[in-house]
């Protein structure tokens, strides 16, 4: 028999091992699990593609690698600290050469579906953390891959599965129909859900997806439209109605929480969160007053502008991206407000053509009208238009310009809710 205090011993040893790999090693961010690898060999067994490591990440993700992701300037970028999240290879060259030929599609408990272009045209599943990925196969039909695309991977209650839902939409004069197109990896099949759901009224494609719960979920500009992949049920809910609300809103999912973010026209912007999945409640609200307030003496968007054009800037210039709990993310086209600003200033020539009264920018020697071009939700060419990122407190209405700045390459800008996992993807069945 072992004398007491050797058992004293062990059990303390277990104990404090139990607390180190359950409690204090998910917690940490990738940059850290990276160092302790190479510890010993037993830390590297654990920290590595574990399905158990991965659980505990996913209940307790690290807030320092906690935050969104999105595709700037060639590479992964996040709001967040990049040196703490810690991928290792932003630039993701271990998956496609250049990420200018990339779509970010949609994100889930550390993994991130791409759409490969440049003549790959596929889909694809990576994990940035542990550089792994798998090409799915293509669906039918192979020219007519949507970018709306969704990604459910729970890695506490499914760890061996991930589910890519494609939203198929058709429009009518009757109104808007969906249907879905499901792939998941146990099956490695796409196979099409008995699911239907029709919305009458104006044309709403669904956009960028977000996951939560299991669930994916699109705006469809006054609704949310929903698919369970578990269940394969589908349905619709109604999103707030706000007062004066203009095109200026977004849905986004932060810790499993599904929020609502919009900008009326008056410049006042609201967070809404669903709760019990029917009822919106309204978190923050924050007018134009207390931005211009808050921000004294410091210019409000970096400008010494007047309220009435604070207001114009928040209810025309500005697109909420992404919500933290506290603080919202907002982007702005500073440069098209001076612009604009400065032709409604200088304007010099009038013509009547046809009794149409047109304004024309003198600095355009074609003569050409200054104005906003609409681009469709789903389109895929790229511009050059360039919007910086600010942070607003919605408790204090503090507005912090971060000192990054986002490309647009179409309306859905494409910045996801992300958090480090050395969750393995999973195989696809064959």
């Amino acid at each position: 028999m072992a004398p007491e205090n050797e058992t004293i011993h062990e059990e303390t040893t277990h104990l404090l091992d139990d607390i180190i790999c359950h409690r204090i090693l998910p917690r940490l961010p990738c940059k850290l699990l990276s160092r302790c690898k190479v510890i010993s060999k037993g830390y590297n067994a654990l920290i590595a593609p574990n399905t158990c490591f991965a659980n505990f990440q996913s209940i307790n993700p690290s807030p320092a690698s906690t935050g969104f992701v999105y595709i700037n300037d060639g590479k992964l970028s996040f709001l967040a600290d990049q040196d703490n999240v810690g991928v290792p290879d932003p630039s993701l060259e271990f998956m496609v050469k250049s990420l200018k030929d990339v779509k970010l599609l949609a994100s889930a408990n550390g993994l991130l579906l791409f759409y490969l272009l440049g003549g790959v045209d596929s889909l694809c599943i990576c994990n940035p953390a542990t550089m792994e990925k798998t090409v799915l196969p293509k669906e039918e039909p192979e020219d007519n891959i949507r970018k709306a695309m969704g990604l459910v991977f729970n890695p506490f209650g499914s760890p061996k599965k991930y589910v890519v839902v494609d939203p198929l939409f058709k429009f009518s004069s009757a109104g808007n129909e969906y249907s879905f197109n499901v792939f998941s990896s146990q099956t490695g099949k796409w196979t099409c859900s008995r699911e239907k759901v029709f919305m009458p009224g104006l044309r709403c494609p669904p956009t960028r997806p977000v996951c939560a719960l299991g669930l994916v979920y699109w705006s469809c500009i006054d609704y949310l439209l929903w698919f369970d992949p578990d269940k394969d049920r589908a349905g619709t809910i109604q999103l707030p109605n706000c007062i004066g609300l203009g095109n200026m809103r977004e849905v986004e999912v932060y810790k499993d929480e599904l929020n609502y973010m919009c900008i009326t026209f008056e410049g006042e912007i609201e967070v809404w969160r669903l709760i019990g999945g029917t009822k919106w409640n309204r978190l923050y609200e924050l007018s134009t007053n207390t931005l211009i307030h808050e921000n004294s003496p410091n210019p409000c968007f970096g400008l010494p502008i007047s309220e009435a054009e604070t207001r114009c800037i928040l209810g025309n210039y500005v697109v909420p991206l992404a919500f933290d709990g506290r603080n919202i993310y907002l982007a702005v086209n500073m440069k098209a407000w001076r612009l604009e600003k400065d032709w409604l200033v200088s304007i010099k020539n009038i013509d009547f053509v046809e009794n149409v009264l047109s304004f024309m920018d003198p600095t355009d020697e074609d003569g050409s009208l200054f104005y906003d071009t609409e681009v469709d939700a789903n389109d895929d060419f790229e511009t050059s238009l360039e919007k910086e990122l600010l942070c607003c407190d919605m408790v204090t209405g503090k507005l912090v310009n971060t000192g990054k700045s986002v490309i647009q390459t179409n309306r859905n800008f494409r910045i996801f809710y992300y958090h480090n996992s050395m969750a393995a993807v999973p195989p696809i069945s064959k």
